[in-house]
């Protein structure tokens, strides 16, 4: 399938809120701007039009010095609310009355995110992960949730919920100069992708250090692989040719070997040190029996499709339609197996089985180099090292956490009664002040009993 080019999506229309929203709301600011009025309830906004995949939407928020839990809740729905409710049938509160049903999704903001961000930004990817971040933040976007309906694009859908009082939609081309954005934004302030690497590893040393896959190796484990420079490349290599970095975005091919080849059983480390999200297709990741030190001085054609045809006496195995989401900081892990199949895990999540297939019956005796085409997000690569098939320990769903729907950051382990909701033993050692209504935060039934969750 041919290659998509880097040029930007064409632009959407003006963003803004629907008129359609709950009545404890008021819009101003050209329907730009939604202030809850009063109460907790009856706060719910919808965007006046859908959501692309990869578009991201920010939002500046107000907080209120209120004695309250819970904040801003942000998520996305499938059905244009105008077909779905009126003013009057809309439910005074989202959680339960809304996220229950289908096509509705929806999680609170962490009040840790919205002390230390005053615009956030909200966006879902092609798998269905719907990601919250703070704008000008170095850490990446964080996947609160999971679309498990995919109709193709959504509409925005939040709830303008306790401590926030106001939220309001910004354009992307009027935010703050930010000295350093994640999430591909970098390159509106920096100009270029080694500029912006070079600017996050010298103010983040930690970024150079493995999160999800650090068990894999020692503390100070050698540093052997390298990429490998040829000519005639959109690429520019530092860290000793560790790292690698698309020169021109504007150019759709940016292939890069590795000087090292593979076996049945190793595991190939790297981590993403860029994005450009407005691309679908996230790299391109092959391997072949063709030496490439051999390539280090030829005249080399400029994409992978033509290179695989000039240099056909070598076997080529690639995969170019890999469309999952990648963020800023992933780190991945490729391998293939005795059956010839390769496969490749996102922060040491269950295994993805790619479309390529070694095509060989003496895998075991293949020498296979590895290399990168970077025409999709991703725009710069760490190269970590090899480690083995049989060191992996991958998270599994069911070790996964699930965290209190009001703070967002500790682990729901407290039990509402007699409606059942659940929350965290903080934010109901909260609910149990005086100075506090004895309700559900998130129906509002009044509480009688508070206790561990089982």
């Amino acid at each position: 399938m041919p290659k998509p080019s880097r040029r930007v999506i064409g632009k959407p229309s003006a963003l803004t809120f629907n008129d359609l929203h709950g009545k404890g709301i008021i819009l101003s600011n050209n329907n730009r701007q939604a202030t809850r009025t009063s109460g907790f309830g009856d706060a719910i906004v919808f965007s006046s039009r859908t959501i692309r995949t990869y578009e991201k939407v920010f939002l500046k928020h107000r907080q209120k010095q209120v004695d309250w839990i819970g904040s801003l809740r942000v998520g996305f729905c499938m059905h244009d609310p105008k077909t779905q409710f009126t003013q009057d049938t809309l439910p005074s509160l989202a959680f339960k009355h809304l996220t229950d049903k289908a096509g509705y999704w929806l999680r609170a903001c962490s009040d840790e995110l919205l002390r230390t961000a005053s615009i956030i930004y909200v966006y879902y990817s092609f798998d269905g992960q719907i990601y919250v971040g703070g704008y000008g933040q170095t850490a990446p976007a964080q996947a609160v949730l999971t679309i498990n309906e995919h109709c193709g694009s959504y509409f925005l859908f939040c709830e303008v919920y306790g401590k926030t009082d106001q939220i309001e939609i910004i354009d992307e081309n009027t935010l703050p100069d930010q000295t350093l954005v994640n999430e591909g934004l970098s390159l509106l302030i920096h100009g270029n992708v080694i500029d912006s690497v070079k600017t996050k590893l010298t103010t983040n040393t930690y970024l150079s250090q493995l999160q999800y896959f650090n068990y894999l190796f020692p503390l100070n484990p050698p540093h052997t692989l390298t990429f490998l420079p040829t000519t005639k490349h959109n690429v520019i290599f530092t860290n000793n040719n560790r790292i690698v970095c698309v020169n021109n975005l504007r150019i759709k091919s940016s292939y890069v070997f590795i000087n090292t080849p593979m076996k049945v059983g190793d595991v190939l480390i790297c981590k993403v040190l860029d994005c450009d999200a407005n691309i679908s297709s996230i790299i391109l990741f092959g391997l072949t029996t063709y030496n490439p030190t051999s390539l280090q001085n030829q005249n080399l054609p400029e994409d992978t499709t033509t290179l695989v045809q000039q240099y056909s006496i070598g076997k080529w195995f690639l995969d170019n339609d890999i469309n999952i989401n990648i963020s800023m900081y992933d780190e991945l892990a490729f391998w293939f197996d005795a059956n010839c199949q390769i496969y490749l895990s996102i922060n040491n999540r269950l295994p993805i089985k790619l479309k390529s297939h070694i095509s060989s019956s003496d895998i075991n005796n293949l020498i296979l180099y590895p290399f990168f085409d970077l025409y999709g997000q991703i725009t710069s690569l760490y190269l970590y090292n090899f480690s083995t098939l049989t060191k992996m320990n991958f998270n599994t769903p069911s070790n996964a956490r699930t965290l209190c729907l009001i703070c967002c950051e500790n682990l729901a382990d407290t039990q509402l009664l007699p409606c059942q909701c659940i929350l965290c033993n903080q934010c109901a050692n909260v609910i149990k002040r005086p100075s506090l209504l004895s309700d559900c935060p998130f129906d509002r039934k009044h509480i009688t009993q508070i206790q561990p969750l089982v």
